[in-house]
């Protein structure tokens, strides 16, 4: 089946960046998936940004954005099954959520919520990552599990904004982010505790997994959110308990903030039910050597394949290339990524979605340039990320892909 990807434009007409000469699309439709552009406070054709200073109006109109781009694909907000929210400061999380609310009332999604350095640029407040799927009964729709609502909850009990645990839209399986809190959204455990937070998000995912006729060897792939980068062993190790011989690609970075202070780790979790899965290069996590949990650089699962986040680390060796040299780091990151693609049958062409981090909000236009030259024509929905770190220091650049076969 051929990919339609709607609204390609380049972003050498718009105001994000304008000197590179990068394609994209604002939606994608691959298979039974729809893929959405991140969307922020700028309009639909990529000239106007709307709502500077106020990230309600950012989020009203980033809304608006992804209720006719969902029609425009044939689906509806009803299709969303899964919601990654960012903001730059933790207080414009009451600001954006009513006005998310308003758009999903009903729909109960399973949603994320993270704080990050930046986005593309200074001025924008929030960003909202959309997966949805078109059910095969459209009558029946998905398996929405475990509903509740905000109000009277732990994280915001003022807010009347329904939404799932768990939702199963055909083969895909998608999750609420993991904390520390109970799967009832009354209760923290951990405060404090990192190794306890791990341990209660890790108990809930498995528990979530069950409840939908799941289980852990579902998990294709997992995002790994950490508020300090020296957390990151400690909650390696335990997340390894769980799925050591599971295998999933994983991608982890170190974030400013999650939805309430107290909470240290997120994760997130994609998984698929289809029986037969694929996991090929298992090797240790990335600067982590000597805790025994062989992660995956590639997944498939039907026509779903899932990459380990790519960076400057060689294929080959695991070895950094281009120390201190964000382009080069890119160059490594993005031809692995057509190498580990091309093992498996599949190629640049079909990838749906990437989502890039850097540290440093000017390195994004040192590695754009590189990210267009590799994707040529593919015309991929994209978003864009400043995060506190990367899995360490010495990296400068990540990126998420997520491509479906054709």
């Amino acid at each position: 089946m051929v990919h339609t990807r709607i609204r390609k434009g380049n972003t050498k007409s718009g105001i994000l960046l304008p000197a590179v000469d990068y394609c994209s699309s604002q939606a994608v439709i691959a298979d039974d998936q729809i893929f959405l552009l991140g969307q922020t406070g700028l309009t639909l054709d990529g000239e106007t940004f709307v709502g500077k200073g106020n990230p309600a109006e950012q989020a009203e109109n980033a809304m608006s954005n992804v209720k006719i781009l969902l029609e425009e694909s044939g689906s509806s907000i009803n299709d969303i099954c899964k919601i990654v929210v960012y903001t730059t400061d933790i207080s414009y999380r009451n600001q954006v959520y009513p006005v998310i609310a308003k758009y999903l009332k009903d729909v109960n999604p399973v949603s994320t919520g993270i704080v990050v350095k930046s986005l593309a640029k200074p001025y924008i407040d929030f960003e909202i990552d959309v997966w949805a799927v078109i059910p095969k009964n459209k009558d029946i729709g998905h398996l929405r599990l475990m509903s509740c609502n905000s109000k009277n909850g732990y994280l915001m009990p003022n807010l009347d904004f329904g939404n799932s645990r768990v939702i199963k839209a055909n083969e895909n399986i998608f999750l609420q982010g993991q904390t520390g809190l109970t799967l009832d959204g009354k209760n923290f455990i951990g405060k404090g505790d990192l190794e306890k937070q791990t341990d209660q998000a890790m108990k809930n995912i498995q528990e979530l997994l069950c409840k939908i006729g799941s289980n852990l060897e579902d998990i294709c792939k997992m995002t790994v959110y950490i508020k300090d980068l020296k957390y990151r062993q400690t909650v390696y190790r335990v997340i390894s308990e769980y799925l050591k011989n599971i295998h999933p690609v994983s991608t982890g970075v170190v974030i400013k903030g999650l939805a309430s202070d107290e909470l240290d780790v997120e994760i997130d979790i994609f998984a698929h039910s289809q029986k037969v899965k694929n996991r090929y290069f298992q090797s240790k996590p990335n600067y982590l050597s000597d805790i025994d949990f062989p992660l995956s650089k590639i997944v498939k699962s039907g026509k779903s394949i899932f990459l380990q986040g790519q960076t400057g680390l060689s294929l080959k060796n695991n070895k950094l290339i281009g120390q201190n040299n964000p382009e080069l780091q890119a160059e490594t990151a993005m031809n692995n990524v057509k190498v580990l693609l091309e093992s498996i049958g599949a190629s640049l062409g079909d990838i749906c979605k990437i989502i890039t981090y850097v540290a440093d909000i000017k390195t994004r236009d040192l590695v754009y340039p590189v990210i267009a030259k590799y994707i040529k024509d593919v015309y991929p929905t994209s978003t864009g990320l400043v995060v506190e770190s990367l899995s360490d220091s010495e990296l400068e650049f990540e990126i998420d892909v997520f491509a479906v076969l054709k």
